[in-house]
């Protein structure tokens, strides 16, 4: 009885052991906190059951200083504890000798360990770690969409040449917030909200309650209501339609705002698309440590398209790269009243254009009209972005269904 005992717990313990393998070469970036300064970093990871070895290099931002170091570490099967034990190489100067504790998560082509480090005598920091991982073929089937969610488009207002930036993202339980951000005085502000939506009539409604926070203290904005209409397209869910509301402080006898009309759409994708843009997304946060929002699915006619970009609202000064599947074909532009257009061919079936802030103006934020002509519409959106999240649109080839 007892060797049986004995058995059954040594065959617990096996099937308790992490089945995620961590072994391979990752790749990723090291910050200090309050410095400016990101140092490349790499580690190759030996593992056996729990424990961890190996080594791990680390590079300054100009290239001109490397060190290489041997660690060790334990992983729980969520957790990576790593501690470097020695520096190989240079023997001086001496570098920070780095203690981690990285979760784990998985996206569609790459692992991930994320943390914080520190050491004794440094600046303690942030550590991301990836590795790219086969992708498995499997049918390209729909992926679910949930009305809940961050919803983004536009929004108009009958006495404004002008359209503002505007997101919902409803959350359980009928709450929620909006964000709506101004071209012209006012910056930007997030509005509490309640919102139902009837499924046999396809109808939504949605409240503002009060202002929970805005860029511009002393800016009155509109507290709105509308009713929505719900539709289902090839690429998106839409819901559209019309607001009323009044200036916060009032009501609608004392100070009636001039009302309106909402846009508001998110995509639906396939596991293909989620596969092409974790191709092109995680790079390019890995690099530029921000979030991407693909707020909008586009689909266009023609391979041979033009992407125009311009200022819909007050020229602030506002400065934009752009990238169409990691590569860039805009660099350092300041945006006017005058569309600039960028002819393109997509190579692909379902495309990524990323907005990326290099320099938010006086009207924070970074707010860009964007149109995609492909020679038979032109359809315009407006995108937003900061220095912590870039706005993106997917642009799909029209596909006739088999």
């Amino acid at each position: 009885m007892k060797h049986i005992f004995s058995s059954i717990i040594a065959i617990l313990l096996a099937l308790s052991l992490p089945a995620q393998s961590l072994e391979g070469h990752w790749e990723g970036y090291i910050t200090q906190d309050g410095k400016p300064d990101t140092f490349y970093y790499q580690v190759d990871i030996a593992q056996q059951g729990q424990s961890v070895s190996g080594e791990s290099f680390s590079r300054t931002p100009d290239g001109a200083n490397t060190a290489r170091f041997q660690f060790t570490g334990y992983w729980d099967g969520n957790e990576l504890a790593l501690q470097e034990l020695k520096q190989l190489e240079p023997k001086s100067p001496k570098w920070c000798l780095k203690y981690a504790n990285l979760r784990f998560r998985k996206t569609a082509t790459m692992d991930h360990l994320e943390g914080t480090w520190k050491s004794d005598g440094c600046t303690p920091g942030q550590m991301v770690l990836r590795k790219r991982t086969a992708v498995l073929e499997t049918a390209d089937e729909e992926l679910p969409v949930t009305f809940t969610g961050k919803w983004t488009g536009s929004l108009s207002q009958s006495d404004r040449d002008y359209g503002f930036y505007f997101e919902m993202d409803l959350q359980p339980r009928s709450r929620g917030q909006s964000y709506i951000v101004s071209e012209d005085n006012g910056g930007s502000a997030f509005h509490n909200l309640e919102w139902r939506y009837d499924s046999l009539f396809r109808h939504f409604s949605f409240k503002e309650l009060e202002v929970a926070s805005k860029t511009d203290p002393s800016w009155p904005w509109c507290i709105k209501s509308g009713a929505l209409n719900y539709r289902r397209e090839a690429s998106r869910i839409v819901l559209e339609g019309e607001w009323s509301g009044f200036i916060e402080g009032r009501d609608m006898e004392t100070g009636a705002c001039a009302s309106g009309t909402i846009y508001l759409e998110k995509p639906i994708m396939r596991r293909s698309t989620v596969r092409a843009q974790a191709i092109v997304q995680e790079p390019y946060e890995l690099e530029s440590k921000r979030k991407i929002n693909v707020a909008r699915v586009l689909e266009v006619q023609n391979d041979k398209i033009k992407i125009k970009v311009w200022d819909n609202g007050t020229v602030d000064g506002d400065v934009v790269t752009l990238f169409l599947n990691g590569q860039r074909i805009l660099h350092n532009f300041r945006v006017t009243k005058h569309k600039y257009g960028i002819p393109v061919t997509l190579e692909e079936n379902d495309n990524f254009l990323i907005l990326h802030a290099e320099d938010l103006g006086s009207i924070s934020p970074n707010t860009v009209a964007v149109a995609v002509d492909d020679g038979v519409k032109e359809q315009i959106i407006i995108l937003s972005s900061n220095l912590d999240e870039s706005g993106a649109v997917m642009i799909r080839k029209f596909r006739v269904k088999d």
